[in-house]
């Protein structure tokens, strides 16, 4: 009779058979709120918060321009003709109708605008060259004469990048114009008797517009983007390489499982507190870094044909921004734990591709990347490679920065996860081992369900 058999442990045979079904409690699981409605709310909020980074900062880089550096030049002439030069007119018409919100306009010798180009202090040059008074003297003196071809230079550099070029021509080339036709109608109506045809079409149009890049770039760098995309590079495999370290060394000691397909492993749990994982994993990416930065910059230069001035330079700023990436990536881990690839993702690639100003200028994005542009790690990258691929290394060109940035970065990462670590590892409750005693204390008891209620009777 099994009403009548004992339920004394010390004989198992006569311990009642309690038959679980996982159907009802599994249901029951997935039908909690508290099982789902994080996972949900997050995925949705990602829904709303990616498009609003990546396209809300790149959809209207018109509309969103401000302040693209362009410099105006009026290069000395070679004759001096009475009153007011005509290029000193023409100058001051430009300076006159450029939008001042959209482009900051600067006068200067052109020594100090090709200097300033080359550093990528300016994206632009307006340039009068030094025969355009002679020229346009030629086109209304009397008499038949060589042909006049009086001309305004704007001189682009696609070491900005194919975007910028664009801009700075989209907004200077249509006041230059406007300025020519008025220009033009100043001309005509200065001419003493009526001109023929030749004359007037002439006049009306008394000098002519010239579009091209100062000093282009070789091939094999993608129009000026070949930066951008390096940096992405840099800054996927950094985070990418923490990512994984970050489980790895967390599965060689024994506080994660490790799962191969259907194979589960667990290691002994080995005792090492939070700073001293964290260090472990610090020396893991530390050591990996040169070889990896080595990696990419073969692939990128003697492979695939990438030109490299300076390559021992670049791999020593790659292999620094690799450490300082990621070790910031494994501090954010070893601070929020598993909120850590969402805060990664945001930091080091949602926020950082629309405000490192590599694709576009960050004159063209709305304020709040332009605002949090000086902390994001990718335009101090973006910098200090377009300065060694792209501006020679030359001062002023953002690679002293860049490093100095790198610098800042591993040292805050540095001390943020020591001083973390450390208050963590010194409250109890805090403890990283699945079994200790004062964990399981202060653990809130399990709520009874249908299935331990059954075995418990």
């Amino acid at each position: 009779m099994s009403e009548n058999r004992s339920t004394d442990p010390a004989h198992p045979q006569d311990v009642p058979e309690t038959r679980v079904t996982g159907e009802p409690a599994t249901r029951r699981f997935l039908w909690h709120p508290r099982t789902w409605i994080a996972a949900v709310v997050l995925v949705i909020g990602l829904g709303f918060a990616i498009p609003a980074v990546y396209l809300g900062g790149t959809l209207d880089p018109q509309g969103d321009l401000e302040d693209l550096p362009v410099a105006l030049v009026v290069t000395p002439q070679t004759v001096q003709l009475g009153g007011q030069s005509p290029a000193g007119r023409v100058a001051d018409e430009i300076a006159r109708h450029v939008d001042p919100q959209k482009i900051a306009l600067q006068r200067l010798p052109g020594d100090e605008a090709d200097a300033r180009m080359r550093d990528g202090s300016i994206v632009g040059i307006i340039r009068i060259p030094a025969d355009f008074d002679a020229q346009l003297a030629a086109l209304t003196g009397p008499g038949p004469g060589e042909p006049a071809n009086a001309t305004v230079h704007l001189d682009t550099t696609s070491r900005a990048g194919a975007m910028t070029t664009g801009l700075f021509t989209g907004n200077v080339t249509p006041v230059v114009e406007a300025v020519r036709t008025a220009f033009g109608r100043q001309l005509l109506a200065s001419a003493g008797s009526a001109p023929n045809v030749a004359a007037a079409t002439a006049l009306a149009t008394p000098f002519s517009i010239s579009t091209a890049a100062l000093d282009p770039l070789p091939s094999h760098t993608g129009l000026g983007t070949s930066v951008f995309y390096l940096a992405i590079v840099l800054i996927i495999v950094a985070f990418i390489g923490a990512s994984a370290i970050h489980p790895l060394i967390d599965t060689a000691v024994g506080f994660l499982p490790q799962e191969t397909g259907p194979r589960v492993r667990r290691n002994p749990y080995r005792h090492l507190s939070r700073m001293r994982t964290l260090i472990a994993k610090w020396l893991v990416m530390i050591g990996v870094a040169p070889a990896t930065a080595g990696a990419a910059l073969l692939i990128a230069g003697p492979v695939l044909g990438m030109p490299m001035a300076r390559p021992l330079d670049l791999w020593l700023f790659s292999t620094a921004a690799l450490i300082a990436v990621g070790l910031g990536a494994l501090t954010v881990f070893a601070v929020f734990g598993s909120f850590g690839p969402l805060v990664n993702t945001f930091l080091f690639v949602a926020l950082a591709m629309t405000s490192s100003g590599g694709a576009i200028p960050l004159e063209a994005t709305p304020d709040f990347f332009r605002t949090i542009a000086p902390v994001e790690p990718m335009r101090a990258i973006v910098d200090g490679l377009r300065s060694m691929l792209y501006l020679d290394s030359s001062p002023g060109s953002g690679l002293g920065h860049a490093w100095v940035y790198l610098g800042v970065l591993t040292a805050v990462s540095v001390i943020v996860g020591l001083t973390a670590t450390r208050l963590f590892d010194r409250v109890p409750a805090f403890t990283r081992h699945p079994d200790d005693p004062v964990r399981t204390a202060l653990r809130p008891p399990e709520p009874a369900t249908e299935e331990t209620t059954k075995g418990a009777s």
